[in-house]
């Protein structure tokens, strides 16, 4: 039996099953590190380091070749690469939408509405930082005015909230 020598290094372990299985198909016989441990007990994956693919020394050359061929046609993307890509960016936009409503309605709680909008702003800000992905700037921009406005707000209400309401009536 040939020793196994390094071929390549693999980013995730669905990554490194696809590279596997396409050279099993090739009819070369690959060896994942610690694919066991990591099957069995995948929170130690940090601790095992980067998922290295090895082959026995005398299909090297063939596997690599056969691997260089996969990676010029791309067929080594994810399948739903696209469609990960898509899904972040509509949550990007999603939280940039949700951002303006929660200034729009922050703005509102000071000038018209008081409390209702300011509460719904605060929900909304909180959906925002909720999404836990990167803010961009505008969104981020956003919610600091926001928050001020809803400060604003709640300072005007308490302040002066009791004697409007007492003038009214």
């Amino acid at each position: 039996m040939s020793s196994y020598v390094f071929l390549t290094e693999v980013r995730d372990f669905p990554e490194a099953q696809v590279v596997k299985s396409f050279l099993v198909a090739q009819g070369f016989h690959p060896r994942l590190r610690d694919e066991q441990t990591r099957a069995v007990a995948p929170h130690l994956e940090q601790f095992l380091g980067k998922l290295i693919i090895d082959i026995p020394q005398d299909e090297f050359i063939d596997a690599s070749q056969a691997l260089e061929g996969l990676e010029d046609s791309n067929a080594l993307k994810s399948v739903g690469e696209k469609e990960i890509e898509q899904a972040q960016e509509d949550r990007l936009k999603a939280s940039q939408d949700m951002a303006k409503k929660c200034l729009i309605n922050a703005v509102l709680g000071c000038v018209l509405i008081p409390v209702v909008c300011n509460l719904y702003s605060m929900l909304l800000g909180f959906r925002v930082l909720g999404l836990e992905m990167p803010l961009s700037r505008l969104t981020r921009t956003r919610l600091i005015m926001a928050f001020g406005f809803n400060c604003l707000g709640f300072y005007i209400w308490l302040t002066f909230g009791s004697r409007i309401i007492q003038s009214m009536f």
